[in-house]
């Protein structure tokens, strides 16, 4: 069964790289012929299918730095050429007359048009405003653009124009681009040109495809964080839906802003970049979290904190800085997310080494996102040219190993079912048996007897501890119902004990939970009376013991708890203990009221800083 649940996993994950990153792929049908580009600030276009082809118009575009020119107006004498897509911030070394900061005229003359066809303009989102016009008609704007750089207001997101009929098969374009708060300002990314049709159909289905992408994102976090919330003990499922959540929030503002979209409102400018800089940071952390619950053993707790450091310092500064500061630091950002992917695939070869449970598979789920971020960045640098790969890769990887993390607990379930179904089977076989045997059990009513007598134990025994469990030990206080004899109730819960299951595993805290009851066994009088009431804590009644008596018997084990080690797990450090003491008697069902009591003082003891006790 559990082989069949592999392979039918492995089905799953080229389906999902088929349906998710390849689309992504062929989304980028508009790659411009090497040999076309804008030549001092003309391109001829005569020679396109426009049926078939989508024009990126990168080249050499006219420039008028410092003024927003209207295009009745250009003048091409005093016009300098300038190469697109291009950040202004990049010049900064050749010209120090374009600041990132500014604004700038560009001028395109098309020509070879067909005056038949209507054409549209893709237009990838500009920092930080932007008016175009074709044959000196608006046709796109974003924010509010203004030569006072006071004035400037910034926007979000792709657009796509549609182009007004060419007049002898020539358009002109001019775009004014104003910058006054990102530190790359200008048109750093390319404008397509196609056919109206062709263009609004790639921007409607890049938003519909980002918000599917963003929407599964954000189901798969609450079904994770949910599944978490109904089991605290696993954290692997908490670190992969934070994960997921914090990039299906990011793909959801980013590009098209297809959430921006949905609930058709604008997140203010400022708060938006932020909030894409600080969730594109927040990934490493999460992700690295996710590998170190997979892999306790491999990648300490000391190492993730450390190697967590930078991306929440960096995340911090986008809140504290200036946006010029901040997006400055672009490449940066950059190399931290290479860097992630570099440090999480050594944790997966590690673990591949040392032949952990799945981690060929969360290797083989990684491979997609690891080649995504790699091409994204180059993409980010200008290295190449093509659409972001990044969320198709994402997603593949978070549903791969939300179906991992879900069909793991598939397998759980059945074996529990298995089990259960294998013990019904024994329980009517031995059934059988006995109904078989009526007549030899006459005559062995004894050994009958005894058995029973031994069952009874083992019901009222907690298997672990030795100790009396929950039920059993209630039942000895509605016994002990109407001793005068003074009494003393001891509640205890073990400190932190939720961290050594963490950290070291369930073993580890069986282990803990094991030697703790047997030291109480050890200091146990004839007449006391001592349980586990379920997880760590445990009651103690003290009969014929005073508030003295009770001290002295918690500081006796105080002593004894640091002398307690652990062989196989020797770096679990002194186990400590909250207590909370009650004195009475037991007359009149007063047990309940000396249970209360001393649960309470435990709790003043665990917020007044654990490892002590506290007299109710």
């Amino acid at each position: 069964m559990q082989a069949l649940g592999t392979k039918f996993i492995r089905f799953l994950l080229l389906i999902l790289f088929s349906c998710l990153v390849l689309p992504s792929v062929s989304l980028g049908q508009d790659a411009t012929p090497p040999q076309l580009a804008a030549e001092n600030g003309y391109m001829d276009l005569g020679a396109i299918d426009w049926s078939n082809h989508l024009i990126r118009l990168d080249g050499d575009w006219s420039l008028i730095w410092g003024s927003l020119v209207p295009p009745e107006q250009w003048h091409s004498g005093i016009a300098r050429v300038s190469h697109l897509p291009h950040s202004w911030s990049s010049m900064l070394g050749s010209s120090s007359d374009m600041p990132g900061q500014g604004v700038a005229s560009y001028r395109l003359q098309l020509s070879g048009l067909s005056d038949r066809e209507r054409m549209g303009l893709y237009i990838p989102e500009i920092s930080t405003a932007f008016r175009l016009f074709a044959n000196r008609q608006l046709v796109a704007s974003g924010g509010v653009v203004s030569e006072n750089l006071d004035e400037i207001k910034a926007y979000s997101g792709d657009q796509w124009a549609l182009l007004p009929a060419s007049v002898g098969g020539k358009v002109t374009l001019v775009l004014q681009v104003a910058n006054a708060k990102h530190f790359s300002g200008g048109a750093w990314q390319s404008l397509t040109l196609g056919k109206a049709s062709n263009i609004a159909e790639r921007f409607n289905r890049m938003l519909v495809y980002e918000g599917v992408v963003a929407g599964l994102m954000l189901i798969m976090a609450l079904l994770l964080l949910l599944e978490f919330a109904v089991d605290t003990r696993d954290r692997a499922g908490l670190w992969l839906g934070l994960f997921a959540c914090v990039l299906g929030l990011r793909i959801s503002i980013s590009s098209h802003g297809a959430l921006y979209w949905l609930f058709d409102f604008n997140f203010p400018w400022e708060w938006h970049i932020r909030l894409v800089y600080i969730t594109m940071l927040l990934t490493p952390v999460f992700f690295f979290g996710w590998l170190r619950s997979c892999y306790p053993r491999d990648i300490h707790r000391r190492t993730l904190v450390i190697l967590s450091i930078p991306y929440l310092a960096s995340a911090l500064l986008c809140l504290a800085l200036e946006i010029a500061w901040f997006t400055a630091l672009l490449h940066i950002f950059s190399l931290l997310i290479l860097a992630s992917v570099l440090i999480g695939s050594g944790w997966l070869l590690r673990a591949l080494v040392r032949k952990r449970k799945g981690a060929w598979f969360l290797t083989l789920g990684l491979l997609c996102p690891a080649v995504a971020v790699v091409h994204d960045v180059l993409l980010v640098n200008r290295e190449v040219q093509g659409e972001p790969w990044m969320y198709g890769g994402l997603v593949v990887f978070v549903l791969a190993q939300s179906i991992n993390f879900l069909m793991f607990r598939v397998w759980q379930r059945r074996q529990i079912e298995s089990l259960s179904r294998q013990l019904t089977q024994a329980n009517r076989e031995l059934e059988i048996r006995v109904s078989e045997r009526t007549q030899d059990l006459k005559d062995k009513a004894e050994a009958l007897q005894n058995a029973n007598a031994q069952l009874q134990v083992l019901a009222n025994i907690d298997a672990l501890t030795g100790l009396l469990n929950r039920r059993a030990f209630i039942e000895q206080m509605k016994q002990l119902t109407g001793l005068h004899s003074q009494v003393a109730m001891l509640w205890i819960d073990l400190d932190k004990f939720k961290e050594v299951n963490d950290n070291f595993g369930h073993a580890a805290g069986d282990e803990v939970l094991r030697q703790f009851g047997a030291l109480l066994r050890s200091l146990r009088r004839g007449q006391d009376r001592m349980g586990r009431l379920g997880g760590e804590e445990f009651a103690l009644l003290l009969v014929d013991c005073d508030l003295d008596g009770a001290q002295r018997f918690v500081h006796r084990l105080f002593e004894c708890l640091k002398d307690l080690q652990f062989t196989e797990w020797p770096e679990i450090e002194a186990v400590t203990a909250s207590v909370g003491i009650s004195v009475g008697s037991l007359r009149h069902d007063r047990w309940e009221e000396l249970m209360s009591a001393a649960d309470h003082a435990m709790y003043e003891v665990k917020h007044s800083g654990r490892n002590g006790f506290r007299v109710a």
